[in-house]
């Protein structure tokens, strides 16, 4: 599956790749990202929101 998106004078093109066999719906993996994604910005213990390191 290819995507095609344009954002200005930037045209970019997507390609998607998946396993026939694999279990995971795209809901399933979509989920999972956001939660990756959200564990790797969360602040660190004892940090405020805006104290993170960067």
């Amino acid at each position: 599956m290819t995507l095609t998106k344009r954002i200005g004078n930037t045209k970019y093109l997507v390609k998607v790749y998946f396993d026939e066999k694999g279990t995971m719906t795209m809901e399933d993996r979509i989920l999972r990202l956001i939660a990756r994604e959200c564990e790797s910005t969360r602040p660190e213990k004892g940090r405020k929101q805006n104290e993170i390191a960067v």
